[in-house]
């Protein structure tokens, strides 16, 4: 009975989520994860907790084993609160709309300008460090988010709405603007002279490049760090585990735990 239960919810939330615009391959990755959830499991195993995350963006993300810095951090805090977190992947661009899918219970790497009800969200739990990257050889004139409206532009997804209105402006005046899904694209992109900037966290580029083979980095690429930290938070469908997740949170970051895991990938 139970697995015929599970059978009918899983075709309704393909229904739910087939409705609500998102593609083919988020919805069978969706069906994957709630098939392994469904598993009869003993009585004493931690909730099943079903997050949707961004695409692979080592070294916070890294979708081919299920690690990454952000993942495991979000793992261990969830642990605290008696839950097994469970990942959906799919592009930064709809993680939004995740949200309001039925069997979905959380979204990672959010703030205040993408979802708007605060109520909704957890305190700070993780920051990334936003910077746009040219080629050295270009010798690009960027001293300000403004200037980039005088070049070609790549970004991650949603970008602008989570970089802020300066940079929203300038890319509307950008001769060419881009939003990357895939992040090891821009890197790609940059060097084969199809846009002039990419705009991305300096750690997932420096990581991206090296996957890449790309050598010597400080000689081909200018940094120019003209965001402030990105700050980001969880979005929860159930307001009431954002008060949990606050303090399971800082239980863990004042781990030991929580300085070995910040030492593996190098933060």
């Amino acid at each position: 009975m139970k697995n015929l239960q599970s059978n009918r919810m899983l075709k309704n939330n393909i229904n739910n989520i087939n409705n609500n615009g998102l593609s083919k391959t988020i919805w069978i990755n969706l069906v994957i994860t709630m098939l392994l959830a469904s598993t009869s499991l003993p009585s004493f195993a931690k909730e099943k907790f079903l997050v949707a995350v961004g695409l692979a963006k080592p070294p916070y993300v890294i979708q081919a084993n299920n690690t990454g810095f952000e993942i495991e951090l979000i793992e261990s805090v969830l642990a605290k609160m008696d839950k097994s977190a469970k990942f959906v992947y799919t592009s930064f661009g709809h993680t939004p709309k995740m949200l309001a899918v039925d069997v979905i219970d959380a979204v990672m790497t959010t703030n205040i300008r993408v979802f708007n009800d605060p109520t909704k969200l957890s305190d700070v739990y993780i920051t990334y460090r936003n910077v746009a990257i040219s080629l050295k050889t270009k010798n690009l004139d960027i001293k300000s988010i403004s200037d980039l409206a005088n070049y070609s532009v790549a970004s991650f997804q949603k970008a602008d709405k989570v970089l802020g209105e300066e940079f929203e402006s300038a890319v509307k005046q950008s001769p060419f603007f881009l939003q990357v899904a895939d992040q090891k694209r821009q890197p790609i992109l940059l060097l084969k002279e199809r846009v002039n900037v990419v705009v991305m966290d300096i750690n997932i580029f420096n990581q991206l490049a090296r996957d890449l083979k790309i050598e010597k980095l400080e000689s081909k690429f200018n940094v120019h760090n003209i965001f402030p930290k990105s700050h980001y938070k969880m979005a929860f469908k159930d307001s009431d585990n954002v008060a949990l997740f606050n303090k399971a949170f800082i239980e863990y970051s004042n781990s030991d735990d929580y300085k070995v895991l910040l030492k593996k990938y190098k933060l």
